[in-house]
């Protein structure tokens, strides 16, 4: 959708004319702005793949994806964007979104970026895209490429280059197995297997496994390098690559399946599996910022289940995109029989009548086991305020529960929040300030976990109930 904008400039305007009038009546002239223009830089967009015909599975449409990014802390700017997909014409259907015209194959494109306090490398939002689809005729291995560059009225555009390749390979996985009732120390067998939808074969393959915490690989291969967390959603990589071919229509599985102990720390934790050719640029996302260990153990390979067929097509490291549910990416969830004990700490505060206390309390997690809710759900609190006093100010961990509601704002009850992964021993601290207009002595409010909105649930894996609420005291 073209955004459009419409500011008024007359506060500027009135700025530089007072500083021409002072300039003129001092007999200087004004000092010339030294202001850099913030730089909006077009991440290079990845090479993609498109059939060469229908194939099935296969998506018949693409589009690139333009990601805009900078390095300044405001951004406020019309901009103008020019995409030059002459040469890409030749080899694709391209089609632009509704902010474009277009004049043979080359579009200009209206946009607006606009930020404030951004941090460095920050995304900006966008309206342009285009859709590349099948070009009848165009045999395999055909490559076309466009450009996009950009000028800006209050900012520099960067632009950039991409590529699409007629063909390609699609390394579609089969469904992963779940496990539950998991014990800690035990090791499961993870298969992995896929097939080779595509157009194009694999020169090689690489399988990528990413852990949740709670599991380790129980084996190290030699072909495999390994990357510890590099945050705390994923405990381990590992990096596979299997000599090919994989040839179109070929179904394998890893010659010995994933092995994966489970430990202590465990209760909901995954595996996600990636299978793609070798070299895919795609996988870059993965491997960023990592550093690698090399396995030492034996050689992990493939077993062919169903062989392919020879085509005279060559070998690609580009991705075909997949459609329905076909799909190069697997989760499995497994579960262990596992225990995590959260605990909350009360406070208790002095105040006389129109002076303000700060309270201090917190939720921990004494584990053993990380809680890890996938779904995004955060584990937290919820604080019913002592009586007699009023909320002045809170940490930014805790808000109203309920938004814009003055009452709840000034009385309670606030929500604080930890995190969608709570390691074992991690601890969370609050403070809510309240200002005391009526001194009651003992005036008893209370912090609890905040479970679910059903107050008579709570989950499996705490099995201690006596540390889920405290008192918060006033006087």
């Amino acid at each position: 959708m073209k955004r459009h904008a419409l500011r008024r400039r007359t506060a500027a305007l009135a700025v530089v004319l007072a500083a021409s009038a002072t300039g003129a009546l001092t007999g200087t002239a004004p000092a010339a702005a030294t202001t850099t223009p913030p730089v909006i830089t077009l991440q290079a967009p990845l090479p993609a793949a498109v059939p060469a015909g229908v194939t099935k599975g296969i998506a018949s449409t693409v589009q690139p994806s333009f990601v805009f990014r900078t390095t300044a802390p405001t951004v406020n700017t019309d901009a103008t964007l020019t995409i030059d997909a002459r040469k890409l014409a030749k080899v694709a259907h391209v089609t632009f979104s509704q902010n474009c015209t277009v004049k043979a194959f080359v579009a200009t494109c209206s946009e607006f970026f606009s930020g404030q306090n951004l941090t460095p490398n920050t995304g900006l939002a966008s309206a342009t895209y285009m859709d590349i689809s099948t070009l009848k005729g165009v045999p395999t291995g055909t490559t076309g490429t466009y450009t996009v560059t950009g000028t800006a009225a209050h900012a520099k555009i960067v632009g950039a280059s991409g590529s699409v390749v007629v063909g390609g390979p699609a390394l579609s996985q089969t469904l992963t197995k779940n496990y539950t009732n998991l014990k800690v120390g035990s090791t499961v067998s993870e298969p992995v297997r896929f097939s080779n939808i595509g157009t194009r074969p694999a020169a090689a393959a690489t399988i990528i496994l990413m852990t949740s915490p709670g599991l380790d690989f129980a084996t190290r291969y030699a072909n495999c390098k390994y990357s510890a967390a590099t945050n705390s959603v994923t405990s381990g990589v590992a990096l596979c690559t299997i000599p090919g071919p994989v040839r179109v229509a070929e179904t394998a599985q890893l010659s010995t399946p994933v092995q994966l102990r489970v430990n202590s720390t465990a209760y909901y934790t995954y595996l996600d599996t990636i299978t793609a050719p070798a070299s895919d640029p795609t996988l870059a996302w993965v491997l960023k910022g990592r550093t690698w260990k090399q396995g030492t153990g034996t050689k992990l390979g493939l077993h062919v289940i169903t062989a392919g067929r020879v085509t005279s097509a060559t070998a690609s490291t580009v991705s075909l995109q997949q459609s329905g549910s076909n799909t190069d990416y697997q989760i499995a969830s497994l579960q262990a029989l596992n225990t995590a004990n959260f605990g909350v700490s009360g406070a208790t505060v002095t105040a006389a009548q129109g002076q303000t206390a700060k309270l201090t309390f917190r939720m921990a997690n004494h584990g053993p086991a990380t809680i890890f809710y996938r779904s995004g759900d955060t584990l937290g609190v919820k604080v019913t305020i002592p009586p007699g006093t009023t909320v002045v100010g809170s940490s930014a961990n805790c808000s109203p529960s309920i938004v814009d509601d003055p009452t709840v704002k000034a009385h309670g009850p606030y929500s604080c929040s930890g995190s969608y992964l709570v390691p074992r021993s991690q601890e969370y601290t609050y403070t809510i300030t309240l200002r005391v207009d009526t001194v009651i002595p003992h005036a008893k409010g209370q912090v609890a976990m905040d479970w679910s909105p059903n107050p008579t649930w709570r989950p499996a894996f705490d099995t201690v109930a006596s540390d889920d609420s405290r008192d918060l005291i006033v006087n």
